[in-house]
Order: structure tokens, then sequence, then C-alpha cells
């Protein structure tokens, strides 16, 4: 099922992505007769994006080309984006949003929220005093859990507004007044299709999202495979919009016990009422099971005996928890300078773990 987009929208971008030298080939001669032919297409994966950057993706001559960017390379060869002057206008929607807020919001990935507000503590300033202009947080880059939105909340006393996307595609889908993510229909066609990178899945079932902009010109993106774990409902909004969306996290971020995967939702309701900061780290429990490391100032181990065995019960699945003191994985000093920035990690080894690669490995 293809969400979003018609085939007018879809055979347009079609055209441009002809034009690239990596699509040259891939792409039917004819145009599209109905929206559901698009899954007949090659999937586009980070790796071609990779080996086709920077010139390989491009859909028009270098001359029409009006700005260029390329992703950070945390993982990997950096990916090669380039936009047209009409590209940069189709991002207004943004900015019209952030006008009619009438804030000051803080644009931040989930951690570096938690990590900022941590810092003010250092420095001995008081988030809701010395902050006062401070109206909203805008989070991306990273998944949102339910948890981490409450514990960024309470931390900066402000509401948070969620975004997904990537640089790859640009914003895929945005938070209304209503705290719902909307896919952007008008600007992309959804997918989401099983792990076998085939089969469609049914709405409100968790599967893997690809992703066909429709109005990027210069660097069109064709059934782009993002490897996130997603669930799609049709659902009516207050705001208007049709459809909501539910962001996951990664295929690499999820730990599998036996035949079921843990993803990032999963495994923060885990440490729900014990992390004090929502800081933690996860891996496997030997022989089976899971290990959490949780950095946590107020509670007791009696009642984290009681937690875990209602866990267990719960997950039905054995489960081990390490308590460490607020500090242990951030480094102190580090936040009050311009430290690394990177993607946050919170999925480690069994090995890693016991050698506590988990110290001081989150930095803003």
């Amino acid at each position: 099922m293809v969400i979003g987009g018609d085939v007018q929208s879809i055979n347009g971008i079609l055209e441009y992505a002809r034009k690239a030298p990596f699509y040259q080939g891939r792409l039917p001669a004819r145009s599209l007769t109905s929206v559901s032919e698009l899954t007949s297409i090659p999937l586009t994966t980070k790796a071609d994006l990779r080996d086709y950057s920077p010139f390989g993706l491009l859909a028009v001559p270098k001359s029409e080309t009006a700005v260029y960017f390329e992703s950070f390379g945390t993982t990997g060869k950096p990916v090669s984006i380039w936009l047209t002057e009409e590209d940069l206008d189709d991002n207004a929607d943004v900015v019209s949003m952030m006008r009619s807020l009438e804030v000051t919001v803080l644009a931040a990935l989930p951690l570096q929220a938690l990590l900022l507000a941590r810092t003010a503590e250092l420095v001995g300033l008081s988030r809701g005093e010395d902050f006062p202009h401070l109206r909203a947080i805008c989070t991306a880059g990273e998944t949102l859990t339910p948890r981490r939105r409450e514990v960024i909340q309470e931390l900066w006393q402000v509401p948070v507004f969620d975004n997904y996307g990537m640089t790859e595609v640009g914003a895929a889908a945005m938070e209304c007044p209503f705290g719902k993510l909307h896919p952007l229909v008008d600007h992309f066609a959804f997918e989401v299709l099983d792990e076998d990178r085939t089969t469609p899945v049914e709405l409100g079932e968790l599967g893997y999202l690809v992703i066909t902009t429709l109005k990027r010109r210069a660097t069109p993106i064709i059934r782009y495979w993002t490897g996130d774990r997603v669930r799609l409902f049709q659902e009516s909004c207050p705001c208007g919009a049709g459809y909501r969306l539910e962001v996951r996290g990664r295929r690499e971020s999820c730990l599998q016990v036996g035949d079921r995967l843990f993803d990032l939702w999963d495994l923060e309701e885990m440490v729900d009422g014990i992390s004090a900061r929502g800081l933690w780290a996860a891996g496997p429990l030997e022989p089976w099971g899971l290990h959490f490391v949780v950095e946590s100032d107020q509670l007791d181990h009696n009642d984290l005996g009681k937690r875990i065995g209602a866990l267990e019960e719960l997950y039905q699945i054995p489960l081990q928890f390490t308590l460490v003191p607020p500090g242990t994985f951030y480094d102190p000093e580090e936040l009050l300078s311009i430290g690394e920035v990177g993607k946050p990690r919170y999925i480690f080894s069994a090995e890693e773990l016991k050698l506590k690669a988990y110290q001081k490995s989150l930095r803003l």
C-alpha cells in the first residue's frame, strides 16, 4: 500500500529521477498508470546513496543547484544532497509552522535536550527561571519515545514537538498542535514493508518505512528503504490530517531475545520508573535475557527487586539491572565545552557491558 501522492505527482518526480545516473535503467521508461505500480520499482538503500555520491543522484545540471550539503557520515561515507531554488521553497512549510507558534524554540536531539538540562544544573541555572523565553522544544534526529518526551517536558517545563526526517529526504513527518506525528503526504509517498523488503504490512502493523520524494528536483529519491521500524495509522485528527506515524527506531537499535524484537520504545518502557533522567544502556544477558545499565539516584534495591519481578512476569524473559550514579554516561566537564557531535548509542554487546564501554559514551 502506498500512502501519499497521486499518479501525476509520482510520474512527475520519476521524470526528474530518470535524468540521474543512478536511476537510469532502474525506472520504467513509461509513465505509471496507478500509484500501486510504484511498488514494482527496486528499493533505494543507504549503500546506494553512498556509492553514487556526490553526483550519481543529481537529476539537474549543476548550474541549476542552489545548495549542496552532506550527511555527517557518523555511520559511514557521507551522503551528498543537492537542492534547487524550488526545492528550498518547499521547506517554507517548516518556517511557517515556527512563525505561527510565535515561540522561541530549542531544536535538538532528544538526548541533547536531556544533557543540556544537566548542563544548566552544572552551571547553577534554573531551567524554569533562567530561560523565561523558552516556549517549546523541537526534537528530531533520533527516536523520541513517549517516556523520553515526558522526561524532557518535566525537566524543561515546556512542551516537546517531534519531527521525523533524514538528511537524504528532508522532513517527512511533523507533529501537530494536538501532539500527533503526521506524514507529509503531499510531499512524499509512504510504504510500510515487512522485513523481507517485499511484503506490504497492514495499516497499524509494525514494518519498515519506505519513502519516495515527490517534490525534490535536484536529487529525487525513489523508494528509499529507511531502515526505520514504524506503524502507520489511518485516523482523523482535529488538525485535519488523516494519517499518523509512529517511529520506533532502527532495526540495529533493537535487541532480540528468542524470536522477539525489543525496540527503543519497549526498552524505555522497561526502564520507566528506574532511570532518573532517561539515561541508560542495554544489551543481551548471557545466556538469555536482557541486561540494563541505568543511571538512578532515587531507587532502593528492595523497590528494584519488585520492579524487576513485575517486568520479568510481564515479558517472560530474565532481566538484570545495574544501577550506576548520575554522570556515568557523560563527562560533566565535557558538557561545559563544545563536545563531539554524534548519534546517541544505547545498545551494547554483552562483552561491551562487561567492559563498561558505556561510560562517558554520550556527548552533546
